[in-house]
């Protein structure tokens, strides 16, 4: 049962814990905002729509702000008994540190428990209705995205430059160059038009209508055909009145989502996510299986060859001299094809195992993450309390120094880490707890020392024995040179 000094520890730490959770809380906020704000403002939406999806985006700084006030109300709070010499009057009355922290760490066990299950719940809550309000936009506001005199690719497969946007949703364009981006040996367009319209489509919203007037579209047919008919062929290009043009955007509505067999991961709670790891695990098995296969199919005929080949009669398989100009030209021609072919395929799986990497990496170490953060907030209060109650500094100065230092070098530590994993230098779970990892023997320390009343931060604990220690060498030398004329 909590006893009269129990509470009074804890309504200590509650005034300071709200005020500094409260202004940490605003200016992550607003910080995030200020980010963001470049892409809503000016685009004719309400200013509440901008705030509601602000808000929807950024509340997951609540999982960096929790730790961080945690670290900094313990500071201040046993700082703060400490310099008013209640910390002292307590430990004299028999009380020892670790019974004078107990209802503080049974509460921050709650607030960790409390961090996990907002960030199993919430965060895929709020991650969804920010993207309805998103998705939302697009259906009334299509050209948002659209900067005017820029050059822009947010539309997959387009790149646009639009010198002027107008109208009540954006949709009026002025000064309109739209480049088709094509696969390799695909046909390509590009189009120049003086002005034009940008809308939903009515029948099917998951395309653009791009409206064109008086332009002029450049097309360049390429599709099947060798360099030299590609070298020959004249430019072509037509010029129209009215151009219908419609654009898939698909990938922007579902912006945010990764192509995972589970949907994205940002939008699944804790089950959901166990369950896609398990998906993945199973379908990249598979799909290495299967490539390892298919590149030991290719190559087993080549490496056979090979092996047939003397190395001291050289003798040449076929000998192009013998073909005429014509087929000399197809069948380099189908080398060059063969190789080309080869590298791009041998690109294509490189980038693929990469992209499916950097995907199991994102979904573990989300994962990871809400049990990481909660265990966080218990670190910092075994970092910040006993820190505090050695400082013996209450108020804002001291406690905030030591709070952004040991903020940083966590954070910096955490997110390295993290990148490390997305990059595939790192294991994702051993990255998501690789800070506390490296926090938890430092918090150990602490706690330690403050039990002992050591004064770790005292410059002459340190320093004094140094000086002593050149003291008793000095003396010893004149003593010596005495002797020598005696």
């Amino acid at each position: 049962m909590l006893k009269k000094l129990d509470w009074y520890v804890i309504k200590t730490f509650l005034g300071p814990f709200i005020f500094i959770f409260s202004v940490l809380f605003f200016i992550f906020i607003v910080q995030f905002a200020w980010q963001q704000m470049e892409k809503f403002v000016g685009k004719g939406l309400e200013w509440y729509t901008i705030a509601e999806l602000l808000f929807y985006l950024g509340i997951n700084v609540v999982q960096l702000v929790l730790p961080l006030t945690i670290l900094l109300g313990s500071i201040m709070t046993m700082g703060g008994l400490g310099e008013r010499y209640e910390l002292a009057a307590m430990k004299a009355s028999g009380i020892s540190l670790t019974r004078i922290l107990a209802p503080l760490f049974g509460l921050i066990m709650l607030m960790a428990v409390g961090l996990y299950f907002f960030g199993d719940k919430m965060m895929p809550f709020s991650q969804q209705k920010a993207r309805t309000i998103f998705y939302n936009i697009l259906q009334t506001k299509p050209a948002m995205n659209i900067k005017e005199g820029v050059f822009i690719e947010s539309i997959p497969g387009f790149q646009m430059k639009i010198n002027k946007v107008s109208g009540e949703n954006s949709e009026k364009l002025e000064d309109v160059f739209v480049h088709q981006n094509s696969p390799f040996g695909e046909n390509t367009m590009t189009i120049l038009s003086k002005k034009g319209n940008l809308a939903p489509d009515k029948k099917d919203n998951r395309y653009l209508k791009m409206e064109l007037y008086d332009g002029i579209a450049y097309s360049d047919n390429i599709k099947n055909k060798n360099q030299q008919e590609r070298l020959r062929q004249e430019n072509q290009y037509t010029k129209f009145d009215t151009l219908n043009y419609y654009i898939d955007i698909s990938d922007i509505l579902n912006s945010g989502k990764d192509e995972d067999p589970g949907g994205s991961y940002k939008y699944l709670d804790g089950k959901g996510l166990r369950h896609l790891i398990d998906s993945l695990n199973t379908d990249y098995k598979k799909y290495y299986k299967e490539l390892q296969k298919n590149t030991f199919t290719q190559n087993y005929y080549f490496a056979n060859k090979t092996k047939e080949v003397d190395s001291v009669k050289t003798k040449m398989i076929f000998d192009l001299k013998e073909y005429s100009p014509a087929d000399k030209d197809r069948i380099l021609n189908q080398a060059v094809q063969m190789v080309n072919r080869d590298q791009e395929n041998l690109n294509f799986s490189l980038q693929e195992i990469v992209n499916r990497e950097k995907l199991y990496s994102k979904v573990n170490i989300h994962y990871q993450r809400n049990f990481s953060y909660a265990v966080t907030c218990i670190i910092f209060f075994l970092i910040g309390a006993p820190l505090g109650a050695i400082v013996k500094k209450g108020g804002i100065g001291m406690p905030v120094i030591i709070s952004i230092i040991i903020f940083v070098i966590y954070f910096i530590i955490n997110f390295s880490a993290e990148n490390m994993a997305k990059n595939g230098n790192l294991d994702p779970t051993i990255a998501a707890w690789a800070a506390n990892i490296i926090a938890l023997p430092f918090s150990l320390l602490f706690c330690y020392k403050a039990n002992q009343d050591s004064e770790i931060f005292n410059i002459s604990v340190y320093i004094d024995p140094i000086v002593k220690f050149f003291s008793k060498l000095k003396k010893t030398n004149k003593s010596g040179e005495h002797s020598r004329y005696q």
